[in-house]
Order: C-alpha cells, then sequence, then structure tokens
C-alpha cells in the first residue's frame, strides 16, 4: 500500500467542537439519498484555512469553499460506491497498515499514539481514518487500476526516451586514517607528523589491519580512522580526487595534507558508471506509467460517479 506513505500522518476531520454544534446547520449539496451539511462545509473550510499563511480574498475564500464543497461531493459518491460494492477493511489490514507507518517514521507505538494527539485526534480515530484510505485503495484497484494495462512496448519505449535518467555516476568507496594537525603547529611539529603518518602508510601498505594501526597512534597523536562512504567523484575534494587516480581497489593513496590534517586514503570500492541495464529498472519504469495512466483514469472515473449520480447543490 504505498499510498499509505504519503497520508501517513495526515489527520482528518475530528467533528465539531461544542460551539459550532450550537449553529445551524443546512443542506449545503444532496449527493443521490446523502446529504452534505454546511457545518460539514465549514469545518472543511477552517480545517484549509488553518494551513495557509495568509488569509485569502473575499473572491478566493468563495472560490475555495467552491472547490471543498465540490471534494465532499466526491468523498461521498466514494462512499457510496464503497458501500454498493460491500468492501471491507478487516482489523488485521488496518494493524498492518499502523506497522507501516510505525516502519516508514521509525516511530514505536507510543511515538505514533503521541504524535496523533498532538493533532488533536484519538487513536482509534486515526485507526478509522487508516480503514477509509484503505478502502479508498480497495475501490480504486477494482475500478480503475484493474482496468489499466502497460505493455512492454510502452515501457521499452519509455527507456530509450529517458535514457541519461539512467546513467549511473562513477564512485568510489573509501576509508581513511587521519593525523590531526594543530592550527599552532610549529614546522618541526608539523614534520613529525608527516614522519608518523608515512610509518602509519607503511605500515597499512603490509596490510596490518587499519582499526589496529589508528589505536596504535589515537593517544599520542589523535589519530582517527573507518569507513568514510561512497562517494561520486565530484563530490570530493581536489586533493582526494588526485591522491586516489590510478589507486586499485584495496590500495592507500600518497599521503593528502590539508591545514589541519593528514589523509591516508585507502579505496575500498571502486564502482564504473554507464548505462543502468532495461532489466534492472522495467520494474521501476512499469509502475511509473502504471500510477500515470492510472491518475489520469481516476479524473475520467469520478467524472463518471458525478455524471451517473443526483447532485443538488443548494448554495
Amino acid at each position: 500500500m504505498r499510498f499509505l506513505a504519503v497520508a501517513l500522518l495526515m489527520i482528518c476531520s475530528i467533528g465539531l467542537n461544542s460551539a459550532s454544534a450550537q449553529v445551524v446547520s443546512r443542506i449545503a449539496a444532496v449527493v443521490n439519498k446523502d446529504i452534505i451539511t454546511t457545518n460539514q462545509l465549514d469545518q472543511k473550510l477552517q480545517e484549509q484555512l488553518a494551513k495557509q499563511e495568509q488569509q485569502p480574498s473575499p473572491a478566493q475564500l468563495g472560490a475555495l469553499r467552491q472547490e471543498l464543497l465540490s471534494r465532499l461531493i466526491e468523498e461521498t459518491l466514494i462512499e457510496q460506491r464503497i458501500k454498493a460494492l460491500n468492501l471491507t477493511a478487516s482489523e488485521e489490514e488496518v494493524e498492518t497498515a499502523v506497522l507501516d507507518v510505525q516502519k516508514k517514521n521509525q516511530l514505536t507505538r507510543e511515538a505514533l499514539e503521541e504524535a496523533v494527539t498532538t493533532q488533536g485526534l484519538g487513536f482509534e480515530a486515526y485507526r478509522e481514518n487508516l480503514r477509509k484510505q484503505i478502502l479508498r485503495y480497495k475501490l480504486i484497484g477494482k475500478e480503475v487500476r484493474s482496468q489499466v494495462d502497460v505493455s512492454e512496448g510502452e515501457v521499452v519505449e519509455y527507456y530509450r526516451a529517458h535514457l541519461d535518467d539512467y546513467r549511473l555516476t562513477p564512485e568510489v568507496q573509501l576509508s581513511a586514517v587521519t593525523f590531526p594537525i594543530s592550527k599552532k603547529a610549529s614546522d618541526q611539529e608539523r614534520q613529525q607528523i608527516r614522519k608518523i603518518a608515512g610509518e602509519a602508510l607503511a605500515r597499512l601498505r603490509q596490510h596490518e589491519e587499519l582499526a589496529l594501526v589508528v589505536a596504535s597512534y589515537n593517544k599520542t597523536y589523535g589519530a582517527t580512522g573507518g569507513e568514510l562512504g561512497r562517494f561520486a567523484y565530484g563530490e570530493l575534494v581536489p586533493g582526494f580526487v588526485e591522491a586516489i587516480r590510478g589507486v586499485d581497489e584495496g590500495n592507500f593513496s600518497e599521503p593528502v595534507e590539508g591545514a589541519e590534517a593528514i589523509h591516508l586514503l585507502r579505496v575500498d570500492k571502486l564502482l564504473a558508471g554507464g548505462l543502468q541495464q532495461f532489466d534492472s529498472v522495467k520494474g521501476e519504469i512499469y509502475q511509473m506509467i502504471l500510477d500515470q495512466k492510472t491518475d489520469a483514469r481516476i479524473k475520467d472515473w469520478t467524472q463518471s460517479l458525478k455524471t451517473k449520480a443526483f447532485i443538488d447543490i443548494r448554495l
């Protein structure tokens, strides 16, 4: 359920407060046998305005109100269609969705509940919102996505037309041993650190373990070391690029001296650039085209629901 990644912590309507409950509600629209009240519409409007930094002009406010009413009509039609098809979402499916939210956001259950509460929503209400999202996803899958087809030819054609998007940048994976140099170091002290770095390099080239070499110089000279990570060459300082040029995997560069440190770089892995093979990306391309076609079809499907429905707007 990839759509849940987008809807992870979105909080939907939580009901009217005591003050608004005293306001007389009128019918904003009739959708088949269901009604949408002005209270429902005003609540959606207030939620939307709370997200905006600037208050809209009267004309913009009117347009926003009409847009929100259109959305409420669509939501009502979707809920009616879900009922008509007897679609359901089990407790197990809802719990799986909650666990998916926790995993994607790296949250414990307690942290998720706290985040939901901070938004002013009870956790059971949050679960109910997830249930509605699952039901909508099932409906879209049944009535829209099942009607969408993506051929192998379309995938191949897209790949050929977007080859530049699938070119890999050459990268290098590095480790390093670093000897810091104080800003106040004298020429003699700097020369001593150069000598020690040379000794360390000789040991490393004799295949002594990097961690042991670092440990032997850590207390006296403050040496540190370990994996640096994977980098495109453009991400490295020019001195590093020059030092590792021509260095084979598993070997060390000559010392790279900067104003505040001397670095001994090990090339752990060289990753060549080039073009990603079609077989490695065709699944990704297929899904992207499928999503695009589905999104376009959803608009037509939603419009067809409106066309077939009895809709009476009373504002």
